[in-house]
């Protein structure tokens, strides 16, 4: 029957998968058919100036040039472009200029119309900053020449020419979130997955490790990273230290997340945790140095990635070498799933490197979002199955501690949950109050009337027990016929009210029964103050219980001798015959 479940759950399954395709398929088919028109509320009215450039550097002149381009300019020396604008309409009267770490001044022919440079200084120094600069153009621009004087003083970017978009205000901002489209994607994508992770971590109880939590803040830290490269920062905040910085800042705490990461996961040597903890550390100093050297004005945060990208390495090769002993010498199939995980990224990074170096541009950073998309999405499917496999195993714990703290007779606490209680409840150093209670003649009913009967007897009492004390206390079976209350309240005449009650339901029980149903109880508060030793005190009440336990067959037996006189005395004499 379970097996026809199953088959018709997958049947049913693969058909809602195949007709999901079904119309994904046939959407694209008609919007293809239908693709004619242009509906967009922002169009895509721009020109891109690549081509005909005229650059100047170092007293040299080359002219014809494409833009992008790069001029072999020392740093901080002055290099410029220009080219004539073309005829367009005058509504594409905004330009699109991206500054890589530059300081820009714009003129039409001769004239300075705009100027981009990084401020000074005033304290804490401002980091350099590759940004948007788009602005407007005078009217009668058309057929005018466009001079741009670039000077940066970082190495990488000096001598760098960017594109130069001239288009519609609209449309240049639709050009910038339309160029880094995929990478907001992929930012929005891990930025949600790593929050639901974080936020996951604080909530589940379940969980043995922090591996979550970490996982969480390194795929938040890498959408953060992904967020800035694809260069639409801009259209979220204007602020130069954000722009210029966070993707540098976001390195070392990847490295320093990722570290902690695999502490928890991957290794199981004290040894190798301790590698990985001490590796998270250098991070945190390496991003605080980050800080201080960026802010103190000697160096900026482009110059310090060679330092970073050198840790990066070494980082790399003991990882690796901590890895292979794992899997070669501990078979530790966690490291070697996480191997596995790596070549996806591996992968990614080597189509990257392969696109660099053929020229394709338009696909530099596609192939690493994806693979980072692909191995973040692995990691947490992998942290939710140890989830899964944690839950199950916790509550087979949570079964195991419950059987182990139950009695199988009455379904209530046993003993040993009337020891830890016990202990627990004496360590708060606060006075509380212990009951003790016996069911009597318990050997007589099992002899009379079987242990079925005796059972019942036990049950009956847990049972009448529990109604009676527990809006007060937590009852236990804690032997054969031997049953305890812990109670917090000290007052008296809650337990005399509790007990009394207790007393008339057995005596109700008993007319059910065919044998009596009677307790002894004991009961006094313990104080810290009072009595030294808990032993004592355990024993003076079950004293008082036994003391009550005998009265209790005194009453009994002067009832059935007042009753047997009465018999007795109601006989008449016997008449003797005269």
């Amino acid at each position: 029957m379970e097996s026809e479940l199953r088959k018709t759950e997958k049947r049913n399954k693969s058909v809602v998968i195949s007709v999901v395709l079904i119309f994904v398929v046939t959407v694209l088919f008609l919007a293809s058919v239908h693709s004619n028109e242009d509906l967009s509320v922002i169009g895509e009215n721009v020109i891109i100036l690549s081509k005909n450039w005229t650059v100047g550097y170092n007293e040299v002149k080359e002219s014809g040039v494409s833009l992008p381009v790069d001029l072999e300019v020392e740093p901080g020396a002055t290099y410029e472009a220009s080219v004539i604008l073309p005829k367009v309409a005058n509504q594409m009267n905004y330009l699109l200029l991206r500054s890589s770490m530059q300081d820009m001044i714009v003129y039409l022919d001769g004239e300075e119309i705009h100027r981009a440079e990084k401020p000074v200084a005033r304290g804490i120094a401002v980091p350099a900053a590759s940004t948007w600069v788009m602005f407007k153009l005078p009217s009668g621009f058309q057929g005018k020449t466009l001079k741009l004087v670039l000077k940066s003083g970082v190495t990488a970017f000096s001598g760098h020419i960017n594109k130069v978009i001239l288009g519609e205000d609209s449309s240049l901002v639709y050009y910038v979130f339309k160029q880094g489209f995929s990478g907001f994607v992929v930012f929005l994508v891990l930025f949600i997955m790593g929050m639901i992770s974080i936020i996951f971590s604080f909530f589940s109880k379940s969980l043995a490790d922090n591996r979550f939590f970490y996982l969480g803040l390194l795929v938040v830290s890498t959408s953060v990273l992904i967020l800035s490269e694809a260069r639409i920062l801009q259209l979220f905040t204007g602020n130069r230290y954000i722009i210029g910085g966070i993707s540098y800042l976001m390195v070392p705490l990847m490295g320093c997340f990722f570290s902690l990461y695999v502490k928890e996961t991957i290794f199981v040597k004290l040894r190798d945790k301790r590698v990985m903890q001490v590796t998270a550390g250098l991070y945190l100093g390496l991003l605080i140095t980050e800080i201080l050297l960026q802010g103190w004005g000697l160096s900026e945060f482009i110059e310090i990635m060679n330092l970073m990208y050198f840790v990066i390495f070494f980082n790399v090769i003991v990882f690796v070498l901590l890895m292979v002993s794992e899997i070669v010498k501990e078979k530790n199939q966690n490291a070697i799933q996480f191997f596995k995980y790596m070549s996806v990224l591996f992968l990614s990074v080597m189509l990257e490197g392969i696109a660099f170096f053929t020229n394709q541009f338009d696909y530099t950073s596609i192939f690493l979002r994806i693979g980072s998309l692909i191995f973040f999405g692995l990691l947490l499917l992998d942290s939710y199955l140890y989830f899964k496999r944690s839950l199950q195993s916790q509550k087979e714990r949570d079964l195991y501690e419950t059987l182990a703290y139950k009695d199988v007779l009455t379904g209530g606490n046993n003993r040993a949950a009337f020891e830890r209680d016990f202990e627990k409840i004496r360590n708060k150093e606060e006075p509380f109050r212990l009951v003790l209670l016996d069911l009597n003649e318990l050997k007589y009913i099992n002899d009379h009337y079987g242990h079925t009967a005796g059972d019942v007897a036990i049950k009956t009492l847990f049972t009448m027990m529990d109604e009676a004390f527990r809006p007060e206390g937590v009852c236990y079976r804690i032997g054969g016929d031997e049953f305890a209350i812990l109670i917090e309240n000290t007052t008296e005449t809650v337990v005399k009210l509790s007990s009394l009650q207790l007393r008339k339901q057995l005596k109700r029980a008993a007319s059910h029964f065919e044998y009596p149903l009677e307790v002894a109880i004991g009961t006094d508060v313990y104080e810290a103050e009072a009595w030294a030793n808990i032993t004592r005190f355990y024993h003076h009440v079950d004293q008082k219980m036994y003391a009550d336990k005998l009265e209790i067959k005194q009453i009994r037996k002067a009832t059935l001798a007042s009753k047997a006189n009465k018999t007795i005395g109601s006989v008449p004499s016997p008449v003797l015959k005269r």
